[in-house]
């Protein structure tokens, strides 16, 4: 990433999470595979609480800063339709350059899905949101992460699962016990889905970005949503980047993003 957007990843990601320090660039990284035991629901399984979701074995990718022996803080990155590739990749680098680990979330490969993009039923994003929880139960548990202090950032359809990853009532049908993701952050979320209660979320920070020209996930609706939650009292924000696209943050695309303005709202 260019020196631009490394400065914007550090001071979107870590201004948006008041609780996580902004720690010492890490010197080396240690990489753990760690697979993930986790229910394969539909959109109505889950929203029912069904508990008759098909067992899966899905994976993660654990990169944790090697810098001294302190817990450290940790995103979970929830990939979008097109499954992980060198988007997460790059995410992963930057959070590990600022001393927080990075958990890349695999939900496709253990589905035998590759890209969902053309057929969204193939996996649904509340299934992914299972998957979420999953993680963050796993992290929770592990020697070197503060489990106080894990976030969850998620990409278009993964997005989906970042936001209302922070719903108190999802969260009381499959999320851990006594454990919650310290913020969540979501680029160029779907905001469309209305569920009950949708206002019934977690007072820890909620932090979107989305670009203004995003003509596949169009903008409206997380502006909509975004004001239900603040007239609620709750602590969200969203970050809109004029003339961008969607994924305007993967580097890998051209013409995506303008970084020299932002409007938050």
């Amino acid at each position: 990433m260019d020196a631009r957007w490394t400065r914007c990843v550090a001071a979107a990601l870590v201004g948006a999470i008041a609780t996580l320090p902004c720690l010492t660039s890490a010197q080396t990284i240690n990489i753990q595979i760690y697979p993930l035991q986790t229910v394969t629901v539909t959109s109505e399984q889950f929203l029912t609480g069904s508990k008759d979701g098909k067992p899966v074995v899905v994976a993660g990718e654990l990169r944790v800063p090697n810098a001294g022996a302190d817990r450290v803080p940790a995103v979970v990155i929830v990939h979008g339709g097109v499954g992980v590739g060198d988007h997460e990749d790059n995410w992963a680098r930057e959070l590990n350059q600022i001393g927080i680990a990075a958990f890349i979330l695999d939900s496709f490969t253990g589905r035998n899905v590759g890209d969902t993009r053309a057929n969204l039923t193939q996996v649904s994003s509340l299934a992914t949101l299972v998957d979420s929880y999953r993680a963050l139960g796993l992290l929770s548990g592990h020697p070197r992460i503060d489990p106080t202090k894990i976030a969850i950032l998620g990409f278009s359809r993964g997005a989906i699962a970042a936001l209302y990853a922070s719903s108190k009532r999802f969260q009381a049908l499959y999320g851990p016990t006594g454990i919650e993701f310290a913020a969540y952050i979501g680029f160029y979320t779907p905001c469309d889905p209305t569920y009950i209660d949708d206002e019934n979320v977690s007072d820890k920070p909620i932090r979107l970005f989305h670009g203004t020209s995003d003509d596949w996930v169009p903008v409206e609706a997380c502006r909509r949503y975004v004001e239900r939650l603040r007239k609620a009292g709750k602590d969200i924000t969203l970050t809109e980047y004029p003339n961008s696209y969607h994924r305007f943050d993967d580097l890998g695309l051209k013409d995506t993003h303008v970084l020299a303005a932002s409007t938050d709202i």
